[in-house]
């Protein structure tokens, strides 16, 4: 089972099924971006909050054939008295997830003396072991199974039940014995009512004649029966890849093996005499047709166990003494004239997988059939009886995986392209080669190149991306500290990693197609003038075959700009591996610390302004490189002055921005405080400074350190995120939304009547210049509605805060009217549980708030659609949603211009999240509109989908203070 379902997988696309139903528990999360150019001319893109759909597990199972109660027949097995008969089963979880299912066999009849169950993980027909799973004999009782716990898409559970017909049994009787197999869910809620319960039935006959039962498999015959020839047999393999040519032979000629170029297997059939008396056995397969149309037989390879090293042949004649078999077309029939009782043989022969099987097993799954009883007149021309089928033995084709990246000038085509250098660029000197080339770009900035990326394997295949400069290929490298950032073709929406194992992806590239990415490098501010080349290598990795990577350069002609430094000391460090002097992060951490889950440690933050003017700079964290981003859920970060230690965390005031003076260097430090829950072990953390330089330029410097995390202590913490930092246009407000979460194991405010007080207030300057600031309480669906729906706070809270349960809050602040561009409000928000029997922390938080004259802000929200008919079943909203497979999600992206100037070209771009499809959900009624956009956007003109991803917008538009521009669409959950 634990084969079949590796093999399973690996064909779905590098351990992702993609092709099925989304594991339950899955989260499905996305999050749009949208461009525009802002009042002076330069472009900019925002991002949206994220919004996200966990799926729910749904059940589904089928028994053998059935997926419900049946009388259905599923084996017919024949014997004589003191005869064992065997009869094989899967089970298939067809649900999403993994669930645990109830296995019985009842005797109907109570006239075999024996039932038995035993295990069959390879699905050949034969009990794995000597110990039966379950076994009765008093067959009017039932057969139990222990609980057998079955992995979701099509996860598989194989067994085979064995009867033993009583010596004492005397007359032949059609049915001697029926046996009721039935399957039942663990987890009864998931299913259907036609799909709680499935049962068929075995037949068991007795008979003082012949009496055959067969096993087909992808196995070698038993030792000592050797190939044709006498030689060896290929490897008889039940997976791997086709034949990638069509020039393999299907002629045994002395011998075959499987190689890189042509695949084969060997098939034995096993049969044995379990009656009273001997018998002719007559039994046919179908190789090369239908649905066995990816195998070919090998002619001159079948043998038969009482001749080893013989050929049988394949026309009439030529056979050893004894049996007689012919193959006509794509049909091999086999007699053996006289098989003892109790006497076991088998046939065997070879195949080959040609090169045009298909991916899985629908056409590589074969079963042959055979007569049971004694077939006194058969012969190979004239088969008699074939009415009883063996099991099936699927050989399971996995898919070939090549990936091919280059210049979208220089790969045009999927077959011959010119970059045959597997993980190497070709030649650096021509224009339609293996590189793309920008001439300069600015400290600070960013530079933008195309890759296109082929997948000239045999499958769908998802393609890890890794941007190192200068990579493989060699050449000057990056400044240090560029960092490297993959977008969709739109170059707006950031790739994800799809298939989670870490590493940014293309998401899934169907067969012989190509996907362009576009990897943006962001050249660090504090990087001094410099001429290049630069050079750049992005490489491709197959996630189906790692094996299979490709590379393609990128150059870069100058960077120009000054920049900042932050280290962990005021010196820096160069130490190989963990040094943070100079633009980080690095490739090891600078400083780790090992704290309990539920405490606090600090990092000591030094930022060092190498620019010419005053830099006004913001802190931001992150559990990987990439930025924007976020520690894992329950973390917190609050940056303080210098001189705070892990003690005085909870009370030390936060900062939100640090001014550091030209050539000067400002100390502060970071409290980070993991939740009483979480995850033991080191858990990266990413410190980033970033703010503008005098040139105009963004500049960045990234710190990577990390926390060892070890057992939770009893801790009584809340903490209040996130940290804000807003834009507002003068006489406007602007929302804040922050979670108070208990991150202890203690619960908050856990005594009757004790009360909690949250709070949030701004400098008495800021108060002076006319800002104000109200504070609500959510009342359940996480967005500010109202003041009438959403409470004003004014006093004490009461009620507890359980462990691990959060309570949202709002912050709305007021700008004044007459405040001029750039001026800056912060609003510190407090949770205080001070006076409570045992108290948990002060938490805080800040919103930063800036005058604008013009600003994009951009919101998502989402809403289930269960029907698939582009109706939302509950309003939008920004909190995460459950769904099921088959369900669809409605998604609402807005882009309100909150600012007092026009702004220009605004232009909204969101992806379709992996494990969905925007085909077969019915979208909403309008995809884009707009309101005091000219000209205004519309569905027909301004609305743009495709499989990949949604966009709506135009680049020639102005959108008017207070305008809005809107995007919707719908997607739905792979089933």
């Amino acid at each position: 089972m634990v084969a079949l379902a590796l093999a399973s997988a690996l064909v779905a696309i590098g351990g992702i099924a993609y092709a099925v139903a989304p594991p339950a528990n899955t989260v499905i999360g996305n999050q749009a971006s949208a461009s525009y150019l802002d009042p002076n001319g330069n472009s900019q893109i925002t991002t949206s909050n994220r919004v996200d759909t966990t799926v729910q597990q749904v059940g589904s199972f089928t028994l053998d054939t059935v997926s419900s109660v049946t009388t259905t027949v599923i084996n017919t097995k024949i014997g004589a008295a003191s005869a064992t008969v065997i009869a094989p089963h899967v089970l298939t979880n067809t649900g999403n997830g993994s669930d645990g299912f109830n296995i019985t066999v009842k005797g109907d009849l109570g006239n075999v003396s024996k039932i038995a169950v035993y295990p069959d993980a390879d699905f050949n027909g034969v009990a794995d072991s000597v110990t039966a799973l379950c076994s009765i004999t008093t067959t009017t009782n039932t057969c139990t199974v222990p609980t057998q716990t079955v992995d979701g898409n099509n996860g598989q559970f194989g067994f085979v039940v064995a009867y033993t017909i009583p010596s004492t049994a005397l007359t032949p009787t059609t049915p001697f014995d029926t046996a009721t197999i039935t399957a039942t869910p663990v987890t009864t809620s998931l299913y259907t009512a036609a799909n709680s319960s499935a049962a068929n039935k075995d037949e068991v006959n007795l008979t003082t004649q012949a009496a055959f039962n067969v096993t087909k498999s992808l196995t070698l015959p038993a030792s000592g029966t050797t190939a044709p020839g006498g030689g060896a047999w290929p490897v008889a393999t039940s997976t791997g890849q086709r034949s990638s040519g069509a020039a393999c032979s299907t002629t045994w000629a002395g011998g075959l093996s499987s190689s890189a170029t042509c695949q084969y297997t060997v098939y034995t059939f096993s049969y044995s005499n379990s009656g009273g008396a001997s018998g002719r056995f007559n039994l046919q397969d179908t190789i090369g047709a239908g649905a066995t149309s990816g195998i070919t037989y090998v002619a001159g390879s079948a043998v038969w166990s009482n001749s080893p090293g013989v050929a049988m042949g394949d026309a009439a004649g030529g056979d050893p003494a004894g049996v007689d078999f012919q193959v006509s077309g794509n049909v091999l029939t086999f007699v053996d004239n006289t098989v003892p009782v109790n006497t076991t043989r088998s046939v065997s022969f070879v195949v080959l997988v040609n090169n045009t099987a298909a991916v899985g097993t629908s056409t590589t799954n074969n079963q042959g059939n055979y007569n049971p009883n004694n077939a006194a007149l058969a012969t190979a021309a004239a088969p008699v009886g074939l009415t009883t089928f063996t099991n099936f033995a699927p050989f399971t084709v996995t898919g070939s995986y090549k990936v091919v990246l280059g210049s979208t000038a220089q790969l045009v085509a999927g077959a011959g392209n010119t970059d045959t250098t597997a993980g190497t660029p070709n030649g650096n000197t021509t224009a339609g080669d293996d590189t793309a080339r920008v001439a300069s770009a600015p400290s600070g900035g960013q530079v933008s190149y195309t890759v296109r990326i082929w997948n000239e394997g045999n499958a769908s295949d998802v393609v890890d991306l890794l941007a190192v400069s200068p990579g493989t290929a060699g050449g000057t490298a990056f400044p240090s500290g560029t960092t490297y950032q993959f977008y969709a073709a739109d170059g707006s929406t950031p790739l994800a990693d799809s298939n989670s194992n870490s590493t940014i992806d293309t998401g899934v590239i169907a067969a012989n197609s190509f996907k362009d990415v576009i990897v943006k490098a962001t050249i660090p501010g504090a990087s001094p003038a410099a001429t290049g080349p630069f050079s750049l290598t992005v490489t491709g990795t197959s996630s189906g075959n790692p094996g299979s990577t490709d590379a393609t350069r990128q150059v870069l002609g100058a960077v120009t700009g000054p920049l900042v430094d932050l280290t962990a000391t005021a010196a820096g460090s160069t130490a190989p591996g963990s040094g943070d002097s100079g633009v980080g992060p690095s490739v090891s951490p600078t400083t780790t610390n090992a704290i309990t889950a539920g405490s606090t440690t600090t990092f000591t933050l030094f930022v060092q302004n190498n620019d010419s003017a005053m830099v006004s700079y913001s802190l931001s964290s992150s559990g990987s490189s990439a930025f924007p981003g976020n520690l894992p859920a329950g973390w917190s970060v609050k940056y303080t002055a210098s001189g705070t230690t892990a003690a005085t965390c909870a009370a030390a005031p936060a900062i939100t921005s640090l001014s550091v003076a030209a050539g000067a260097q400002g100390d502060y430090v970071a409290c980070l405080t993991p939740p009483a829950n979480a995850a033991l072990g080191t858990q990266p953390v990413y410190f980033q400074v970033s703010g503008t330089g005098s040139n105009g330029g963004t500049v960045i410097d990234t710190l990577y350190n990390a926390v060892t995390v070890s057992a939770p202590v009893l801790t009584y913490t809340a903490t209040l995120a996130p940290n804000n930092n807003g834009q507002v246009a003068a006489g406007g407000s602007v929302t804040y939304t922050h979670s108070l979460a208990n991150t202890g194991s203690g619960m908050c405010a856990a005594g009757a009547g004790e009360t909690y007080t949250v709070t949030a207030t701004l400098p008495a300057t800021e108060v002076l210049a006319g800002w104000t600031v109200a504070l609500y309480r959510d009342t359940g669906n996480g967005v500010f509605d109202d003041a009438s729906t959403d409470p004003l706070i004014t006093g004490p809270l009461a009620g507890q805060l359980a462990v691990a349960s959060t309570r949202v809050y709002f912050v709305k602040v007021f700008a004044p009217g007459g405040a001029l561009a750039n001026a800056q409000a912060t609003v510190t928000v407090t949770a205080d549980f001070s006076g409570n029997a045992i108290p948990c922390n002060t938490a805080s938080a800040t919103d930063i708030s800036t005058i604008v004259t013009g600003q994009i802000r951009l919101d998502k929200t989402q809403a289930l659609d269960a029907l698939c008919d582009g109706i939302a079943d509950a309003g939008f909203a920004a909190t995460p949603i459950s769904g099921k497979p088959g369900q669809c999600i409605l998604y609402r992206v807005i882009a309100t211009n909150q600012g007092l100037a026009q702004v220009n070209n605004i232009f909204i771009s969101d992806s379709v999240p992996t494990w969905t499809a925007i085909s077969g959900a019915s979208q909403p009624a309008t995809q884009c509109q707009s309101a005091n956009v000219t000209p205004a956007l519309t569905t027909a003109a301004n609305y743009a989908t495709s499989a990949s991803s949604v966009s709506c917008g135009s680049t020639a538009n102005t959108v008017a203070p207070g305008g809005t521009a809107q995007l919707d669409f719908a997607v739905k959950i792979n089933q």
